[in-house]
């Protein structure tokens, strides 16, 4: 811990700063800060500022899923058909195997667009899935409520005499070798 004696208001602000209270001098609000996506604080946003942060939202996520379709994923495709089927081409690599697929993009190649944007879509389409289904809320009072399970019991197991019932009149016979 650090101790020093402060004597001026720029001191003790220093030595705030250094202890780590910077937040409590520079006015910035550190519950908003680690506040959640969804919090009260909500309610009081307009109706255009909700619509701003949620069309935010949609941009830097369609971009991030589309970046993966352009860069990630050609290169998972070039690794895994270089391990199944063999090399790409001769002194060929991965940078000739992004040369040709963004060729493609260039083209208009169908392959290469689904590719390139078959990640977003993909996630679009399960959003739209489940656009409307939300988890119940749950509380400590609905799992207190609820009675224990009760142990399960066992049927009594009946003893059976040892010598297993035979059909009357018959009698076990033994099977022979030889000539007897």
């Amino acid at each position: 811990m650090l101790l020093t004696l402060a004597t001026s208001a720029h001191e003790k602000e220093r030595d705030d700063k250094m202890r780590g209270n910077f937040y409590l001098h520079t006015g910035l609000d550190t519950h908003r800060m680690n506040a959640a996506a969804h919090t009260s604080d909500d309610d009081a946003l307009s109706e255009e500022e909700r619509r701003h942060r949620r069309l935010r939202f949609e941009v830097i996520f369609g971009s991030l899923w589309l970046a993966f379709g352009l860069f990630v994923l050609p290169a998972l495709i070039f690794w895994v058909g270089s391990a199944l089927l063999g090399a790409y081409g001769e002194n060929a690599g991965l940078s000739t195997f992004y040369v040709d697929f963004f060729g493609d993009l260039a083209d208009a190649s169908g392959r290469a667009w689904s590719l390139a944007l078959g990640p977003v879509l993909l996630i679009y389409l399960l959003r739209a899935i489940f656009i409307g289904v939300k988890a119940e809320p749950t509380t400590g009072e609905d799992v207190e409520d609820e009675p224990a399970p009760s142990p399960r019991h066992r049927a009594p197991v009946r003893k059976e005499p040892k010598e297993a019932k035979r059909p009357a009149g018959r009698s076990r016979v033994e099977p022979r070798m030889g000539g007897e």
